[in-house]
């Protein structure tokens, strides 16, 4: 095994060894493909010759900020043979070595990113971390293309006027004049921030120039770009393409916030779906890039390339605006046909006959629209069929009851990946978290597990988001401390999606009683109504801790008393609540508040055993029938009569 020499103006200043390396450590956390060169077994470090700057005196006996390579290589010697593990080996001289060189590019390179992979694997392996190295911080924990070509990239482009005739509803045209209307594009930067003039090159993009410009997705510009962005590709499911995405977070600062994306959620989503039986599975052939944008405003998509800089002359991957562009064109393709989701498209039907009459008409305004799309993996284009795989849902439409599950195969990725086991092993960088802990949220989401189980991950998650989000230059790659309590609760539910059970659609049957539940500053209360009448409740006093907790808590800890002392009856369960955030948190399984997560946790644990699910509905504090029992009003004896309410309103009459 060897290390590749990338360029000849690399110096040696180490010693040579028969040993074989068995890590390699890059400086500025970036990864490329090694350039040919020769071959050598080696140990010791690389260091750049130290330019000249400022008239040619040498600056320190590093380099400049300005002048470093991403590609600077400190290769450490494994004793063990070539082929064999090294994780862990040579801690001692290696070590030392290693860490001597990162305290000397520590204010240069922002860390070093360690990969402990074969050099010649290094560029299409994942990153991981190193714990020998306390406190080094490690590279992002995603792959790198390493060169791959770009996937299929059509010439097909959207015939916009036509899709836009066919919008009914007038949604895509709100956002159409964003492709079209130089004029309207300019009205939507923030005062002045129109003219740009930023400039940030892309490296190793020139191999796809080709590419780009003979499939008319971008051309070379004739004229300094408005804004002139950094390019990257990042790699494809199937692993042997990668995907063009610009950097565009300046022209998304410049730019107001686009407006809603019209996606649907994914509970309402896999919801629609259960509702019919047959189903048309494709998805748009390079999708955004079938979206043609007006030359005038093409000047603001610019690419930075050595020797010339690039104009994207379709919809901008990275481009906050282009999600919303791309979702509301799809809805309109399936209007009262079925459901999209960006470019995946999924055709309905209750029978096999209204299914492929709904495909007939999805096709036919594909076709008037010029939209190009394809079957996802191997299924037979336009194919109806009851069991299918859509957006990381697996779907069953065949079965008694209709059920779904995750993709099995995403699944396996998330819980086997090397982000997991780096967070389960307590130390991770902020961004192998992040990913991990998004996958738990798609997962939770689909296996309709509620996020409140999970108070310390979620609690962990925002403390973390929060130091991010607050910082000026957020360190995604900087290492963390996962708590043990964080790391128990994704521990189970990394069990949960290893088993990956089946979960039963369908709507159950309603209880026929209703729960009101209230707290005041004092005291809760927590009556069930059934047949216009109370049967039962249950009222108490705040005591110990509790009795200063803020009011959300308190509503909390009464729906909790009353779910679990009052509901008994399998089914839909209708709960009537006066305080938006308790209904909130009941209604999508989780809050932001680790005590509320605690409370949410144990209640529907409960309701969960005794085969009940909770329907939160909001009511005005003066028409919440409980109300009175919180302020000294003892319970009456039951049954009793509803008494009337101080107020008849709806959340409606408030707007």
């Amino acid at each position: 095994m060897a290390v590749t020499w990338t360029r000849a103006w690399w110096r040696w200043t180490g010693g040579p060894t028969t040993r074989p390396v068995e890590r390699v450590v890059r400086v500025d956390g970036r990864s490329r493909a090694d350039e040919p060169g020769d071959e050598r077994q080696a140990f010791g470090r690389w260091v750049r010759k130290r330019p000249r700057v400022d008239g040619g005196k040498r600056r320190g006996d590093g380099c400049d900020r300005r002048s470093l390579s991403p590609t600077w290589v400190l290769a450490v010697g494994c004793p063990q043979p070539a082929g064999r593990g090294g994780r862990g080996v040579g801690v001692g001289r290696d070590a030392s070595r290693l860490a001597g060189l990162q305290r000397r590019l520590q204010g240069i390179a922002g860390g070093l990113a360690v990969y402990d992979e074969a050099p010649d694997n290094v560029s299409s392996s994942t990153y991981s971390s190193t714990p020998s190295l306390p406190g080094c911080r490690v590279a992002p924990g995603r792959r790198a293309d390493a060169g791959l070509p770009l996937a299929r990239v059509t010439s097909n482009r959207i015939d916009l006027r036509a899709l836009a005739a066919m919008d009914g509803v007038g949604r895509f045209r709100e956002v159409l004049p964003m492709l079209m209307d130089p004029v309207a594009f300019a009205e939507a930067f923030v005062s002045g921030d129109a003219a740009g003039g930023c400039r940030v090159p892309s490296r190793g993009m020139e191999r796809h120039r080709a590419t780009l410009r003979s499939c008319g997705v971008a051309s070379d510009a004739r004229s300094r770009p408005a804004f002139a962005m950094k390019a990257f590709t990042t790699p494809k499911k199937d692993g042997r393409t990668a995907r063009l995405v610009l950097d565009a977070r300046p022209l998304n600062d410049a730019m107001r916030r686009p407006p809603s994306m019209d996606l649907p959620r994914l509970r309402d989503f896999i919801a629609e779906v259960e509702r019919h039986r047959f189903a048309m599975q494709c998805d748009g052939v390079s999708y955004f890039y079938q979206f043609p944008v007006d030359a005038s405003i093409s000047r603001y998509f610019g690419i930075g390339m050595k020797g010339c800089d690039m104009l994207l002359n379709v919809l901008c991957m990275g481009w906050s605006w282009a999600p919303c562009i791309a979702q509301r064109a799809s809805n309109v393709l399936v209007r009262d046909l079925g459901l999209a989701w960006v470019d995946n498209f999924l055709v309905l039907g209750g029978t096999l006959d209204e299914a492929e009459r709904n495909v007939a008409v999805f096709r036919k305004r594909a076709q008037a629209a010029r939209v190009e799309v394809r079957a996802e993996g191997d299924d037979a284009l336009w194919q109806v069929r009851s069991r299918f795989v859509c957006v990381g849902v697996e779907f069953d439409l065949a079965a008694e009851t209709q059920r779904h599950r995750l993709d099995p195969a995403w699944a396996e990725r998330w819980v086997d990946g090397s982000g997991m086991t780096a967070v389960l092993s307590g130390r991770a960088t902020a961004r192998q978290f992040a990913e991990v802990f998004g996958g738990a949220v798609w997962a939770t989401d689909i296996l309709a597990v509620p996020r409140c189980h999970f108070a310390a991950l979620l609690s962990f998650a925002g403390r973390l988001g929060g130091r991010m989000v607050g910082a000026a230059a957020p360190v995604w790659d900087e290492v963390v401390d996962v708590p043990p309590s964080a790391r128990r609760e994704l521990g189970a539910l990394r069990k949960i999606v290893r088993e990956n059970p089946w979960v039963v659609g369908g709507v159950p049957e309603d209880t026929g009683s209703v729960l009101w539940t209230d707290a005041s500053s004092r005291a809760w209360a927590a009556l069930l109504e059934a047949e216009g009448r109370f049967v039962d409740g249950r009222q108490g006093v705040f005591a110990g801790p509790d009795a200063d907790a803020h009011i959300n808590l308190k509503e909390m800890l009464a729906f909790a008393e009353g779910v679990v002392r009052l509901c008994w009856a399998p089914g839909a369960q209708r709960c009537r609540i006066d305080n938006a955030a308790v209904v909130g948190a009941v209604a999508k399984g989780s809050s932001s508040s680790y005590a509320a997560n605690r409370v949410l946790s144990r209640s529907l644990r409960v309701a969960g055993r005794r085969g009940i699910v909770l329907r939160p509905d909001w009511v005005p504090s003066g028409g919440q029938l409980a109300d009175p029992y919180t302020r000294g009003t003892s319970l009456p004896r039951f049954p009793a009569q509803l008494p009337l309410p101080r107020s008849r309103a709806t959340p409606f009459d408030l707007f």
